[in-house]
């Protein structure tokens, strides 16, 4: 049987989950994946756009 979160419970999980990738991107190792010498001068730029349309997505999700 699934439980009620609580008002509120949906938006705050959503909002959890794009901190986590967004700290996962940009405090990790994982970053140096996306910093490399060599790499094309836009891929930051890709990894700000997905991070900011995830956070789109979860607001647009969690709104009534």
């Amino acid at each position: 049987m699934k439980q009620d979160s609580g008002p509120g419970g949906q938006p705050v999980m959503l909002s959890l989950f794009v901190f986590a990738v967004a700290a996962l991107l940009f405090g990790s190792p994982l970053r140096q994946l996306w910093l490399r010498e060599g790499a094309p001068w836009y891929q930051p730029f890709a990894v700000w756009l997905g991070v900011i349309l995830l956070g789109a997505w979860a607001a647009r999700r969690s709104a009534p």
